[in-house]
């Protein structure tokens, strides 16, 4: 609040509008915007409602309140009036804030006359003050400041007519919010905003300033004159000292010295900076302590509520074998299927939910931790502020020297050496591929060419390469680019943040498109001190389309071009198989152009999806009679529409190949049937509709004794859910593209088959042109949370919570199933006997103990069969089919976890340190279990199995340096996972032999994502490997070995990950630097696959190339001696029947470490001095630079980065680009 000079605060009343009455708004104050906001509201509604996004109409709602508070109008007609009434009536009819002393108003106001007719509240106010001895001042915050003429202490009068603005800036030209600024013997002063801008109406043009905060050194300034000044301050020198840490549970939000339980906060300033990226959890990685971000491709594909999430992350291991591993999202109190429409410039807070008492009140969904997000609010009292932030993130292409693959020269060489027209006669090659190579060498065997012409032509293919054209051709520069433009302000009763912001995703493949446009807005309502609300709209639509281009890289045959010397297109019709016989036979017979031009074929196709995500959730808190007691609401309502299309024209090579598949010919004179259309092409659709509500009443009770001894927060409540998921398809041929009009099928006749087509494996339609299906999960729950405090050193956190869901089964015991937990904190640092301890600035011990749950999946536990019907035309009529029995005692996973906790602050909380110790056991794991046949099912889901987790976490935050100009910060995160599973339902015949142990991602005893390995023993005198036994005796025979003929070599999940980031700050620039790393993971690294059978390619694939590392395998007796590759055997009867390859591809010998450090991102800032900002009229501005992704140090020597790579496969995987380079700025004004 600003205050009047000579006012006391006991005299001073803030009068604030109630009615809610059209002035939600502050109109933008130029004569132009006026205008049109007075003279054309509708046309705005008009436009935004043609808008892509129909709920923007929300937004021209807002709009059109914004315009019409600009027109608040007074109308009065007094005589004789008091001064004190009139304003009351200005304030009624304008909605404005008044600031006065009432006390002096009524002794020195003189009695008011005036008669007004829609007039401005400033001309009001000049008619009401005609002839006052009073001042009066008009700030951009609406409100009112009346107050006496000031007297100088010359004793002169004088009515000061000028505003001082100032902005308050640190050392690094970063703004200072809440420091307090008043005139000098004068009780007269304001606070600055968020952006350290601050407005002193009427003040001494040569008044000297008092400034003070908490975290700068007290200074005093004149002013000299000057109506306009910066002033830059000085912090203290003591670090992160008075600023209180909260911590947002979705329930409630604790401070973090009281909260019990395990939180975990990420650095928002790293985590705003990292631009390479819009995905929310891969900016997270490194910065939470816990949480594992899995690099590269999801383990899972979709999250447990059916969204999707770029990135998979683990908090605290694995606790489920069948469940998604994801944690539960959770933004604004409500819980989300993903945050993948969530942008990260709108968010303000995160906190992560890692044990019991953090997250046990999330219920039966909680046990893989809570990531909960908080979005940007608007500030209450604060003027219109807009701020842009954006960045652009260019990554190049990817590099194909990462993977190992021959040039044209090597494999022309090995072909040579490798063509045997023995094992494999010309005669039976006619349904494969047959490359250009081999064609070449055929030709020369059957005489068709000479020796020299074989030479010339392979001589020829060994002088082309085809990188250039593949980089050029089918990639091209990756970016991202991302714009926000937001704006806030706030009254005493109304605040708002909105934000518009757009997103341009392009891939590295050409044609495809990817743009999301954002829209937040999140309004805060005060009407009077018993209400409050909260109302934010969140709407994203995000569109993605494709074409149709090949996947190729450097696996495909080095030779062969796509485009000829003059640029044209090369048919390449060998890559889809047959011989060139064969396929001229087919086209004849069907009078189908056969033919396959790559370049020609992208065009043929393209694939569209349309997601738009509706997202509103509000709050209502009313403060009931009784003291303490309120009344808390959240409300939530999701919607997400994803519209899909792929279209694929009879031209593409795809679909001429399938219509053949559907032609019978008998002879080139018979004239062809076709059973699929000729004409247009093959249209399918996919819709996916998610509807999410979430409705949550509770009381609150708070109670706190005068003293402040005793605490007490009590909440209670009932929370119900619902989420429901419809899936539709549809798919049509012969689709015509311009008349929308489609063919008609017999799809009982297409399934079962036609008889005498020209391709008879290809002859049998598995495809309906409709397809549904719908998901429905009800959850209510019932829930209470205790939190007490003793003597401000001893707290004390208790929540209970009962589920009820459509999830569980029907059975009382797994549906009463309470989840609770307990925590309890020491604050020794504020004891007695720590006060002489002056090096210690704070001290407090954790603990906590609690049970949390993991749902089962959707069906699992239906309280009757579920039928199914037949989809597909039978004879026999329709039919049904029970998919999944009933399961009535079917119940969620049960986790118990105990966690210790350390934190502790040194030399005046310059260290800071974090240490918890956890255990967690979850048991009733889900899994099958065999049952009698004659039941009809082989096996059943039950509550089966236990798995355990423990482990440490570290986090530490210094500063190192803190001088007047320099700052040095640094930060390490660290933690340590063991996870086991301890009992499991017992592996079947099959899956106990050696064969499946090497591929099986758990076995009981051992960490989940396990990796299993032969025990190699090297290669005999023919090439081929053998394998030790555990009665040490080698042996290189198939299916002899056993599970305890196979080794454990360690998990592919890092057991230890983390980061340490630093950060530097001298005058206006910064520069911060942030390390991950994962380590104590193993993984397999890639190997020769190509040990037998021609060298040529895949039918319709781009492959055909073999590794560099082929010339290193064993040729001959001795070589055993210096080499493991195993030797190539031409005949593949042979190779498979004398050997087994996968003793070596799945042996020890080719399980490296997979550790690895790497610089996440370097970030160079620099904050433009508060002068130069000044003069360009901006509030501050930063712009920065970054590079991302260096690696700093890995365990392997394969050259095997182990973000991108297939770690149980050993399958490396082509880097989309090698580093990252960012620009941006963020702008406030």
């Amino acid at each position: 609040m600003r205050i009047a000079p000579g006012l006391s605060r006991a005299h001073l009343r803030s009068y604030a509008d109630n009615t809610g009455k059209n002035h939600l708004f502050k109109c933008p104050t130029t004569k132009i915007m006026r205008k049109f906001c007075d003279e054309h509201p509708l046309p705005i509604v008009k436009s935004l409602l043609r808008t892509p996004i129909h709920m923007a109409v929300l937004l021209t709602f807002t709009m059109l309140l914004f315009c019409m508070s600009a027109r608040a109008q007074i109308s009065m007609k007094v005589k004789n009036e008091q001064l004190d009434n009139v304003l009351q009536q200005v304030r009624k009819q304008s909605g404005y804030n008044l600031v006065y002393d009432v006390k002096m108003v009524r002794q020195k106001g003189k009695p008011v006359a005036v008669d007004l007719k829609n007039v401005s509240v400033q001309q009001a106010m000049q008619a009401i003050f005609h002839n006052q001895d009073l001042a009066w001042e008009i700030t951009s915050a609406r409100t009112i400041f009346v107050r006496e003429k000031v007297q100088y202490t010359t004793n002169q009068t004088v009515e000061v007519q000028q505003n001082v603005h100032g902005n308050i800036i640190n050392e690094a030209g970063e703004p200072m919010p809440g420091v307090s600024i008043k005139i000098k013997n004068v009780n007269y002063g304001t606070v600055t905003d968020r952006s350290g801008d601050f407005t002193l109406p009427g003040a001494f043009v040569n008044a000297i300033l008092v400034i003070t905060a908490v975290n700068m050194e007290p200074m005093e300034f004149a002013l000299d004159g000057r109506l306009s000044v910066t002033i830059i301050a000085r912090k203290k020198e003591f670090a992160l000292q008075g600023v209180t840490v909260t911590v947002n549970t979705g329930y409630q939000t604790l401070s973090r010295e009281r909260a019990t339980g395990s939180f975990a906060k990420p650095d928002m300033n790293i985590f705003s900076q990292r631009a390479g990226t819009m995905n929310v959890i891969a900016r997270l990685e490194g910065l939470v302590p816990g949480m594992t971000v899995i690099p590269g491709a999801r383990v899972i594909n979709t999250t447990r509520d059916g969204g999707t999430s770029g990135q998979q992350s683990l908090i605290r291991g694995r606790a489920s074998i069948e469940l998604n591993p994801d944690p539960l999202y959770v933004v604004n109190g409500i819980q989300v299927p993903d945050i993948e429409s969530i942008n990260p410039d709108d968010i303000a807070d995160i906190t992560v939910l890692k044990d019991a008492a953090a997250a046990a009140i999330w219920g039966a969904r909680a046990a893989n931790g809570v990531v909960v997000i908080t979005t940007k609010t608007g500030t209450k009292n604060n003027r219109l502020k807009f701020n842009y932030s954006g960045m652009v993130n260019i990554q190049g292409r990817p590099d194909f020297n990462y993977m190992p693959m021959m040039n044209s020269s090597q494999y022309i060489g090995v072909a040579r050496q490798l063509f045997d027209p023995v094992n494999y006669p010309w005669n039976t090659l006619s349904n494969g591929v047959i490359t250009p190579h081999e064609k070449i060498m055929y030709d020369r065997y059957r005489g068709h060419i000479s020796s020299a012409q074989e030479n010339a032509s392979l001589d020829s293919l060994a002088a082309l390469n085809n990188a250039s054209q593949i980089s050029d051709i089918w990639y091209r520069n990756a970016s991202t680019t991302n714009h926000t433009l937001s704006l806030s302000a706030g009254t005493s009763n109304y605040s708002f943040y909105g934000s518009l912001a757009y997103t341009n995703v392009t891939s590295n493949r050409p044609g495809e498109r990817n743009n999301t446009y954002r829209i937040n807005f999140n309004q805060q309502f005060t009407p009077n001190k018993i209400i409050k609300a909260t109302l934010i709209t969140a709407l994203s639509q995000n569109e993605v389309s494709s074409k149709r281009p090949i996947q190729v890289d450097n696996s495909f045959i080095p030779y062969q071009l796509f485009r000829d010397s003059k640029g044209q297109p090369l048919s390449m019709p060998y890559v889809q198989g047959w011989s060139d016989s064969l396929r001229n036979d087919y086209a004849t017979r069907s009078r189908l152009n056969l033919d396959y031009n790559p370049l020609g074929e992208m065009s043929q196709g393209n694939s569209n999806s349309t997601a738009v995500n509706i997202n509103v959730s509000g709050t209502l808190e009313i403060a009931l009679p009784i003291k303490g007691l309120s009344f808390q609401g959240n409300y939530g309502y999701i919607r997400n529409q994803v519209n899909s299309s792929n279209y694929d024209d009879i031209a593409g090579f795809a679909l001429r190949k399938e219509l053949l598949g559907f032609t019978v010919a008998p002879t080139a004179a018979s004239t062809p049937v076709y059973y699929l259309p000729t004409t247009g092409g093959s249209y399918s659709t996919a819709n996916q509709q998610l509807r999410n509500w979430t409705v949550r009443n509770q009381l609150v009770y708070s109670f706190k004794d005068q003293t402040g001894n005793h605490q007490l927060g009590v909440q209670a409540g009932q929370d119900i859910q619902e989420q429901a998921m419809i899936m539709t398809g549809t798919k049509v041929r012969g689709y015509n593209n311009a008349l929308q009009t489609y063919s008609a099928l017999d799809y009982k006749m297409l399934s079962n088959g036609v008889m005498g087509t020209m391709i008879p494996w290809a002859s049998r339609l598995q495809e309906l042109p409709f397809n549904k299906t719908e998901d429905v999960r009800r959850i209510v729950s019932y829930f209470t949370l205790v939190n007490y405090e003793f003597d401000h050193k001893y707290n004390l956190d208790m929540s209970w919570r009962m589920d009820h869901s459509n999830l569980f089964g029907t059975d009382r015991a797994t549906q009463n199933r309470p989840v609770w937990s307990v925590g309890s904190k020491w604050r020794v640092g504020r004891e007695p006997f720590m006060e002489n301890v002056a090096w210690v600035s704070d001290l407090a011990l954790r603990a906590t103990y609690g049970i949390t749950g993991n749902s089962p999946y959707s069906g699992g536990a239906s309280s009757y069969d579920i039928l199914m019907g037949d989809s597909w035309p039978s004879y026999g009529g329709p039919s049904l089919n029970i998919i999944t029995p009933a399961n009535r005692r079917l119940a969620w996973e049960m986790s118990r976890t105990t966690n210790i906790g350390l934190d502790f602050s040194l030399l005046k909380q310059r260290i800071n340190v974090g240490v918890d110790l956890y255990q967690k056991k979850t048991t009733d794991l889900l899994g099958g279990y065999s049952t009698n046949p004659l039941t009809g099912f082989i096996s059943i889901s039950g509550n089966i199995g236990e798995m355990e987790n423990k482990g440490v976490e570290l986090s530490l935050k210094t500063v190192n340096i803190n001088a007047a100009k320099f700052r040095w910060q640094s930060n390490l995160i660290f933690s340590y996972n063991k996870n086991k599973l301890v009992d499991y339902t017992p592996p079947s015949v099959f899956a106990n032999s050696a064969s499946s142990r090497v591929r099986a991602n758990y076995i009981i005893g051992y960490s989940m994502q396990s990796l299993w390995a032969y025990r190699f023993a090297g290669l005999d005198n023919m090439g081929d490997p053998m394998i030790w036994l555990s009665d040490k005796t080698k042996t290189k025979s198939r299916n002899v070995a056993t599970v305890e003929d196979v080794q454990y070599m360690g998990t592919v999940i890092p057991p230890f990950n983390g980061s340490i980031s630093n950060m530097f700050t001298y005058g206006a620039f910064s520069l911060d630097a942030n390390i991950v790393f994962n380590l104590g993971h193993v993984m397999r690294r890639d190997v020769n696959t190509f040990y037998t059978g021609r060298l040529t390619g895949a039918q319709g694939l781009f492959n055909g190339n073999i590794r560099t590392d082929f010339e290193n395998r064993w040729k001959k007796p001795g070589d055993e001696q210096f080499t493991s590759i195993p030797s190539y055997v031409s005949n593949e009867n042979e190779s498979f029947f004398r050997r087994d390859i996968q003793y070596y591809a799945l042996g020890d010998v080719n399980v490296v470490s997979a550790s690895y450090i790497k610089l996440r991102d370097i970030t160079l800032a620099w904050n433009m001095p508060a002068r130069i900002a000044q003069a360009m009229r901006l509030g501050s501005a930063r712009v920065f630079v970054q590079t991302t992704n260096y690696m700093l140090w890995k365990a392997n020597k394969d050259n095997i980065d182990p973000e991108y790579h297939m770690l149980a496969e050993g399958i490396r995987l082509l880097p989309g680009f090698s580093h990252a380079y960012n620009l941006g700025a963020n702008i406030s004004f």
